[in-house]
């Protein structure tokens, strides 16, 4: 790819994302990725429920793609060639309509070809949904000290506890549970709080970031996750009372 494409890719990028989809009379396309299609795709981490969607606007003809966010199903009964194979390719999972506007999925598209959640702007963190599971494995093994911190200080989990089941709270006291943090900080503010040591002694360099940028969105995804799965339990067990 050309120095001229890049540049004009990345300009691309961050007009969509400054405006938030403001252009297209739309809703952010980075919102409409993290709402509307994380939970079965990622962006550059290899297929989950759905295939990766890091360049699906050069695999595929934007005509057929607004066709297939629409309506998937539809092109699967049509016979469609592409949508078969990858109805198949996906063990038949059917991938729901979506009400999003032509305006919408054009600035979603847009979105993706100018590098999607990969590309940064102003130093903003991936959002925790964008994470692929050998992420969120490897947050949880920093969080309770599996693996070390590069920084070599201390596990989250020597002061931390997250509840793992209903029975199962893991961690330390000292700091508190951090069972529901992704909820109270939300995604923004706990990339920031992780950036920072929480009690500085706990790492050898009081001036250093106690986890590197991969370390700190790991344990933030991993963090997501704990908090989704428990508060989907928790609306499990007041269904049953």
């Amino acid at each position: 790819m050309t120095s001229a494409r890049i540049a004009f890719r990345a300009a691309i990028a961050l007009f969509v994302v400054l405006c938030g989809g403001f252009a297209y009379g739309a809703q952010d396309p980075a919102a409409v990725f993290a709402k509307k299609c994380s939970g079965c795709h990622t962006f550059g981490h290899g297929d989950r429920v759905g295939p990766d969607l890091k360049g699906v606007t050069d695999r595929r003809a934007r005509a057929w793609l607004l066709a297939w966010i629409r309506s998937s199903q539809r092109m699967v009964t049509a016979r469609d060639s592409t949508a078969l194979t990858l109805f198949e390719k996906f063990k038949r999972e059917r991938m729901p309509d979506q009400p999003l506007s032509e305006q919408e999925i054009g600035a979603l598209l847009d979105y993706f070809a100018a590098g999607g959640p990969l590309t940064s702007s102003g130093g903003r963190a991936r959002h925790a949904t964008t994470a692929a599971v050998a992420e969120i494995t490897l947050g949880r093994d920093v969080f309770f000290g599996a693996r070390s911190a590069r920084s070599g200080g201390a596990s989250c989990a020597s002061c931390h506890s997250v509840q793992i089941d209903d029975r199962t709270s893991s961690g330390g006291t000292f700091g508190g549970d951090l069972t529901h943090a992704y909820a109270r900080f939300q995604d923004a503010a706990l990339s920031d709080f992780l950036r920072r040591p929480c009690f500085p002694r706990a790492f050898p360099n009081e001036n250093a970031a106690p986890l590197t940028d991969e370390e700190a969105f790991a344990v933030k995804a991993f963090l997501f996750q704990v908090d989704r799965n428990r508060a989907r339990a928790s609306r499990t067990a007041g269904g049953r009372r």
